[in-house]
């Protein structure tokens, strides 16, 4: 079976609801194609730290794809506690935006970004629009060639990004280059990688995210004193070559067997 993308999206505490976002991407998505209105369903968590949502802070949300299904119910908790929050939602296509409402109600002002031409357009008039990548938008930004910024990214206190490696990194690399000139030395930044549900079950996702307190201007990446909240990644990439342990195959036979149990409730034979 194919790995399944699919993330927590917004709670309703009063009808006892939970939103979820499934992305479409092989067998197991298939699967929920299928189930039936008023089936039972197994969700796995939630894991990890909650979010962090400061009250009187600027807040920077960087979203890539289905990392907007997070940030939008972040940005509207941080709204609620007083906080101001821009908001760079970015999508390969334009196709692939949804949730416009909800990104819109978690943040003062949004920049919709799109790498496919002609782009977004914006409904509110304090909102822009990019067609590029989401550094080159944030660049875009910050420089002003979007119009006078109506907060600054000077005045960022902290930073959250959630997307694909391929974006994370450049996120990374943008705040200790072009981004430096337009970001405070001390902010704080807050990554997440989107994980396939194999590596949640490696016990390798907690090391995904990482917390980043910067200090003052880094030379080179990382290389600023840090607060690392995870065990770094090698720890766990460098012990997949050893022998399996007993706990470790035990673990695995009882992660089998509760695939299986969820197939069987939905009708798959295993």
């Amino acid at each position: 079976m194919e790995g399944l993308a699919l993330t927590g999206a917004s709670v309703d505490h009063k009808q006892g609801l939970l939103s979820t976002i499934v992305l479409e991407m092989g067998g197991s998505s298939d699967l929920c194609a299928l189930l039936k209105k008023g089936e039972p369903v197994i969700l796995m968590g939630p894991t990890g730290t909650p979010s962090e949502t400061p009250a009187k802070e600027t807040v920077l949300l960087v979203g890539g794809g289905l990392g907007n299904a997070v940030l939008f119910s972040i940005g509207q908790k941080l709204r609620e506690e007083g906080s101001r929050v821009i908001y760079f939602a970015g999508y390969k296509k334009i196709i692939d935006r949804y949730k416009v409402e909800e990104i819109e109600k978690a943040a003062d002002l949004v920049i919709w970004v799109c790498d496919e031409a002609p782009g977004f357009t914006a409904s509110r008039v304090e909102d822009s629009a990019f067609v590029g990548n989401i550094v080159e938008a944030m660049a875009a930004y910050g420089r002003g060639a979007l119009g006078e910024p109506p907060i600054p990214l000077s005045a960022v206190d902290r930073l959250i990004a959630i997307g694909s490696d391929g974006m994370m990194k450049a996120v990374q690399q943008a705040r200790h280059s072009v981004l430096r000139p337009y970001l405070k030395a001390d902010h704080h930044a807050i990554g997440s990688i989107n994980s396939p549900m194999q590596c949640m079950m490696k016990r390798s996702a907690r090391s995904a995210s990482r917390s980043i307190a910067i200090r003052k201007p880094a030379r080179k990446p990382w290389s600023s004193p840090a607060s690392i909240r995870t065990s770094p990644w090698t720890t766990w990439t460098s012990a997949a070559s050893a022998p399996a342990s007993p706990k470790t195959a035990r673990r695995k036979k009882l992660t089998k067997m509760w695939i299986d149990h969820c197939l069987r409730e939905i009708g798959v034979r295993t």
